[in-house]
Formats: C-alpha cells, structure tokens, sequence
C-alpha cells in the first residue's frame, strides 16, 4: 500500500513538473496575428528569406538545455527522494540531494563551476 502511494506522489509530482515546464502555446491561426504567423512560415519554408543562423547554434542548445534542464533534473530527483524516503533510507535521501544540488549548479550557474575548476587546476598543477 505504501509503495503504491509513494508512485502515485511521485507519478503526479512529475507531469506537475512537466505542467510547469512546459512553455504556454502560441497564437494559433484564428487567434490575433496568427494568419500573418501561417504566411511567414510558408514563405520560410518555400526559401524566401528567413534562412536561420547556425553560428550560434551551441550557445542557443546550451541556454536551452539550462532552461529546460533544471525543472527535469528537479522533477527526477523529486521522484527518487519520494521513493528513497518512502523505504525509509535516510543515505540514499541524502545522496539524491547532493548528486541534485551539484546538477543544478551546473546547469543554472555554470560560471561558477568554471571558476572553481580553473582553481583547482591551478592549484594543483
């Protein structure tokens, strides 16, 4: 019994995280500006202009994967810490927070992992 409560906690705490997530639609056709939207995706996909810039394309991925990746990380380290307290292992509880708290660093602050990382190698070598 326990366990089937601790999956249905965990079961809805994950889609309400996908929920937050997830970026609210855009205007759809018959909404204001939305069939000026379908146009330029057309004349887009016909090549008449709008070509993207692949430049950037690993600075756009990395601000993505930071704006994405949080929540994820959030949602899946919820789920194990709910089953790791669940069966009542109080070690495995406090591994998920670390091994979280350390993703998180690097995806919302990865500045400052490269500080401390270019200090250590410093230091060391």
């Amino acid at each position: 019994m326990k366990r089937r409560i601790a999956i249905t906690l965990g079961s809805v705490m994950l889609l309400l995280a996908a929920f937050a997530a997830a970026q609210p639609a855009g205007s759809a056709v018959l909404g204001i500006g939305g069939l000026a939207t379908a146009g330029a995706v057309v004349n887009k996909s016909l090549g008449q202009g709008g070509g993207g810039q692949v430049s950037g394309a690993g600075d756009r991925l990395g601000g993505l994967l930071s704006k994405v990746g949080a929540p994820i990380v959030i949602a899946v380290a919820g789920f194990f810490l709910l089953g790791a307290l669940a069966s009542r292992n109080i070690g495995a509880s406090v591994g998920v927070v670390l091994i979280t708290l350390v993703a998180l660093i690097f995806l919302v602050s990865p500045a400052s992992i490269e500080s401390l990382a270019k200090g250590i190698a410093e230091t060391v070598f």
